[in-house]
């Protein structure tokens, strides 16, 4: 199967003057995540609802080319597997499909999981535990709609789970946010709901969908088409009392999937913004020296997940980090939390350490 047969071809697309709002709006309006950034009918980049929301700060007349990214591209003719593999290593939600020189469609992680038992034999026989994130991170009915956009930030996702004393009770969406705040009718900028006290107090409950969950032992391939029929990228799993044990999100079931006998280890940092470059350079070293460690251990192919909160306790900053190491061997999770990243950062792969010689 090439990228040709699964792409989407009929494109909405946005030019790099264009404001800021008229990209939401069209997003909006087609129920999209991203618009392909056009100039003189050429492709030059591609605006994502992310890159969006990571600003903090956004003038609803901003140009589109400064919020805009460049993503990397594939032909029409490449094997569905190079979209996977580009994919999961860009973080992005799509990548532009070109013939030639000219754009002719975008591949998106939706698009993927629509043929995931093509793509991937095993998938209809994966269960949710499998590959879910334990102890997921969600907000509360009733959380400021300031401190549930920080957290979906920092989670690099486009949903998150909303609860009620433990109980899922909805799924509030990166794109309500920004609609509901960015695009509001007293044209109060988005930064001063993310950056200082907002204005208007929005809670989360006001603007969450109604809950949509799966349980840890239904195969992916049936999360698959919940994604797809609730156009959703994240699907809470709960226990039979409704309460949620954790998240199966795309990322997780691209990252099930096998894309070839390459040897090397992936590894993911979200949270993190383009300030923190040291923060980057900090988790590539340590876990460089850890893979060296185990990799005569557990083989030298696998992934290693982080993914990072920053917040204040006593005026000083805290870090929180998630962190999930898979292996053809091996599924391991650990959390960590200190006011010293790299301490935090080591404590975690140390003690993955200690347990994987344990074994």
């Amino acid at each position: 199967m090439n990228v040709g047969e699964i792409m989407k071809k009929d494109l909405i697309v946005i030019d790099s003057d264009a404001k800021i709002s008229e990209a939401i709006s069209k997003m909006k309006d087609n129920d999209i995540q991203q618009l392909p950034v056009m100039s003189g009918g050429k492709y030059v980049s591609m605006l994502t609802y992310k890159n969006i929301l990571r600003r903090g700060s956004v003038r609803t007349n901003s140009r589109v080319y400064n919020f805009s990214i460049n993503a990397p591209k594939l032909d029409e003719k490449a094997d569905v597997m190079d979209a996977v593999k580009l994919l999961k290593e860009s973080g992005l939600n799509a990548l532009p499909v070109f013939q030639k020189e000219k754009l002719t469609g975008l591949v998106t992680r939706m698009d993927l999981i629509r043929h995931l038992s093509e793509i991937d034999p095993r998938a209809d026989r994966t269960k949710n535990f499998e590959i879910m994130t334990a102890d997921a991170i969600s907000v509360d009915v009733n959380d400021e709609i300031e401190e549930s956009a920080q957290k979906i930030r920092t989670l690099d996702e486009y949903e998150i789970p909303v609860t009620s004393k433990g109980k899922l009770a909805g799924i509030l969406r990166l794109k309500e946010i920004i609609n509901n705040v960015i695009m509001d009718k007293q044209k109060i900028s988005y930064g001063e709901y993310t950056s200082g006290k907002s204005k208007v107090e929005i809670v989360a409950s006001s603007l969450m969908d109604n809950p949509v969950s799966s349980s840890e032992d239904s195969v992916i391939t049936d999360t698959a088409s919940l994604m797809i029929k609730n156009h959703l990228h994240v699907i809470p799993i709960v226990d039979k009392d409704s309460r949620l044990t954790g998240v199966v999100g795309i990322t997780d079931i691209l990252n099930s999937i096998e894309t070839g006998n390459e040897e090397g280890f992936y590894i993911e940092i979200s949270g993190l913004n383009e300030q923190d470059r040291d923060l980057y350079d900090i988790t590539y070293f340590m876990a460089d020296k850890f893979i060296t460690n185990i990799s005569r251990i557990v083989g030298n192919n696998g992934k290693l997940l982080f993914n990072v909160r920053k917040y204040k306790t006593e005026g000083k900053g805290k870090y929180s980090v998630r962190t999930k190491l898979i292996t053809p061997k091996l599924h391991m999770e650990d959390d960590g939390s200190g006011y010293n990243y790299g301490k935090c950062i080591r404590a975690i792969l140390d003690n993955y350490e200690s347990r994987i010689k344990g074994k």
